[in-house]
């Protein structure tokens, strides 16, 4: 039974490790509020490395969020902060710091994790404190740092002591304030709330924001990344600690906290923001130390307008999931489930921008006007016109997508158009494209593939396939009327585009229990004379899809696709047919040596790294065939229970 406990509690150990230390994973989150939103669904849904949520025990959709997250993604970590305790709460420097951290325990911490059942419980890893030094003495002076300091040294042990891990410090950005020499000082007087964070096993945190919205990693440097400095100091003078895990618990672009000015909605777009992401996501993955970013917010589009990063929602999630560029949907809120934002009495969904093309009739001078309405099947955008538009006007929607050029894309959409049958109303209705990404809705180089003066009654769906000429493509809409005898409009739904693929697959590791996304399969395709003419490793999503990209020198034919994976046999599949081929394979564990057979050369690889794990020198990777972290029996069991199997030449 004593057995059975330690190794339940190595297990544990390792899992844990292993969730810390994927450098293949995307360290973009979210910090979640308020509300589980469709668009936090689908991030939750995609895997992330690491969540936070604001207040669990008031807020049962946050509750929800950990539910669906443990349940995905066991081995995913969930900080928990309080803040509806915290106001009014202050501690100043005269007081002594432990008896403040057992006060903020006992009146904001403990009774917030006791309100959650004993379930909900167990879904938090981390729990924080105050919060950017609402409460507290902070970084203004060495002084403050040290009391800081003392304070979550106490704090750090009840958290521990409650079965949580502590999250420790919540820095704002830019802080400690000061000189290299001045943040270095501050440091060594909080020094003890770093030792007591090691001690039982846990983090700190620091709020990475970007300032100037740059990816000038010298300007970032003392902002979104400023928590290098720290790391420069610790390995220098403290190494024990140069390796203490650090969690990003806010992140994103800010100015000064103002909820409608200084996020990056109020400063750039979608896609200045995006970009943003994914230069922060790279630099992120340089620094092993760092588990994740939770960006801030998702949930309180009403509170924090400029931070929300609905519109961005399942951009986002595809990005954490690694998933395929194929299976990836570059509009913007294209099935109008992320939300709609009020734009000057306009109800516009966002990641689309409304047109107003002036009058069409001169004697009835009017404007666009936009709603969100029930559609198919849920929230579509809707123009109208005519006597409740305010008399005679042409206008639409509009969204610039990224694209690669001279990549066939699948285009489809849903629309509803109404109004009158009099053929004198001239009314317009239009859905179509610019392959060239203008933003010109009277160009000559939009592709109407709707443009009638009759309206459907019904919902239709139109289908293109369309060829970009440039890094954009910009989708259209567009209604009108001339004569404002009767209410006109268009209602647009399910916008879609896809690109071209040669070769679309998903692959099943056999037992495999760790991250599909730290792994790559080496895909051959081959001709009917068993030539090889493409090969290459490619990367899978979290759910095992991988992509070769639309290539032009592949012609169409009949082909066979040969797949392996690091410790997989060899699967062929024949007959594929190609481009737009679709292949589904479950690869057969246990090929350490990669001779494509399970044999006593992979025995002994194993036995030579039994009992190791990614720290030790006779660690190998290709052993540790579950995938959990560590080289043991389980590994020995998938090894034997594949034992003499042979790949498939």
């Amino acid at each position: 039974m004593r057995g059975l406990l330690w190794l339940c509690v190595l297990v544990g150990m390792v899992a844990t490790a292993h969730a810390q230390s994927e450098p293949c994973v995307s360290k973009l989150s979210i910090h979640l509020i308020g509300n589980y939103t469709e668009g936090a669904r689908r991030i939750i849904a995609a895997k992330p490395r690491v969540i936070k949520v604001l207040d669990p025990q008031s807020a049962a959709g946050m509750r929800e969020a950990m539910r669906d997250y443990k349940a995905r993604h066991p081995k995913g970590l969930v900080v928990m902060r309080v803040w509806e305790r915290t106001p009014g709460v202050r501690y100043r420097l005269q007081d002594d710091p432990v008896q403040s951290a057992d006060d903020f325990w006992n009146r904001v911490l403990r009774p917030a994790v006791q309100a959650l059942s004993p379930a909900d419980r167990r879904l938090v890893d981390f729990l924080e404190g105050p919060n950017e030094c609402e409460n507290t003495p902070c970084w203004e002076s060495v002084e403050e740092a040290r009391w800081f300091g003392r304070f979550w040294e106490r704090l750090a042990e009840r958290i521990a002591q409650a079965g949580f891990r502590p999250c420790v410090g919540s820095i704002p950005v830019g802080n400690p304030p000061g000189s290299i020499a001045e943040i270095r000082a501050k440091l060594e007087a909080f020094l003890p709330a770093l030792r007591a964070a090691k001690r039982w096993n846990g983090a700190w945190s620091y709020h990475a924001y970007s300032i100037e919205y740059t990816r000038d990693v010298g300007v970032e440097y003392w902002f979104s990344l400023r928590y290098r400095i720290f790391y420069e100091y610790l390995r220098e003078r403290h190494p024990d600690l140069a390796n203490l895990p650090m969690i990003l618990t806010e992140a994103g672009i800010d100015r000064g906290g103002n909820p409608n000015l200084d996020g990056w909605r109020a400063r750039g777009d979608a896609a200045k923001f995006q970009r943003w992401l994914l230069w922060y996501d790279t630099e992120l993955q340089k620094d092993p130390y760092i588990i994740g970013a939770t960006l801030f917010q998702i949930g309180d589009p009403s509170g924090w307008w400029s931070f929300d990063v609905e519109p961005i929602a399942q951009w986002l999630a595809d990005v954490i999931a690694n998933r395929p560029r194929t299976l990836r949907n570059p509009v913007l809120n294209g099935d109008f489930e992320l939300g709609f934002t009020h734009v000057s009495g306009e109800t516009i969904a966002n990641g689309w921008t409304a047109w107003d093309g002036g009058l069409v009739n001169p004697a009835w001078p009017g404007s666009a006007h936009f709603w969100r309405v029930a559609g198919n099947p849920g929230s579509a955008q809707r123009t109208i016109s005519g006597q409740i538009a305010g008399q005679s006007f042409r206008g639409g929607v509009y969204q610039r997508v990224p694209v690669v050029p001279g990549v066939p894309y699948r285009l489809q959409m849903d629309y509803f158009s109404a109004g009158t049958g009099d053929p004198n109303a001239g009314q317009e209705f239009g859905v179509g494209y610019d392959p060239s990404g203008g933003s010109d809705p009277f160009s000559r180089s939009i592709v109407w593939l709707v443009s009638t003066s009759a309206p459907t009654h019904a919902w239709r769906r139109v289908e293109a396939t369309v060829v970009p000429t440039g890094e954009w493509l910009t989708l259209w809409t567009r209604c009108g009327i001339y004569w404002p005898v009767a209410t006109t409009y268009l209602d647009v739904d399910n916008v879609a585009l896809r690109a071209s693929t040669t070769l679309l697959g998903r692959v099943v590791l056999a037992d495999y229990g760790g991250d599909y996304r730290c792994q790559r399969v080496q895909v051959q395709i081959r001709d009917s004379r068993g030539r090889v003419v493409w090969r290459g490793q490619l990367p899978l999503s979290v759910d095992g899809e991988f992509e070769v990209v639309y290539e032009a020198n592949v012609p169409a034919g009949v082909y066979n696709v040969a797949i392996r994976g690091a410790h997989w046999l060899q699967r062929v599949v024949t007959g594929v047919s190609l481009p737009e081929g679709v292949v589904n394979v479950t690869l057969t564990n246990g090929d350490i040596d990669g001779d494509n057979e399970v044999s006593l050369l992979d025995f002994g690889a194993l036995l030579q790294a039994f009992g190791t794990t990614p720290s030790d020198t006779r660690w190998n990777p290709y052993a540790d065939l579950d995938g959990d972290g560590e080289v043991s029996l389980l590994d020995f069991g998938i090894l034997l229970r594949n034992f003499g199997n042979v790949g498939e030449e």
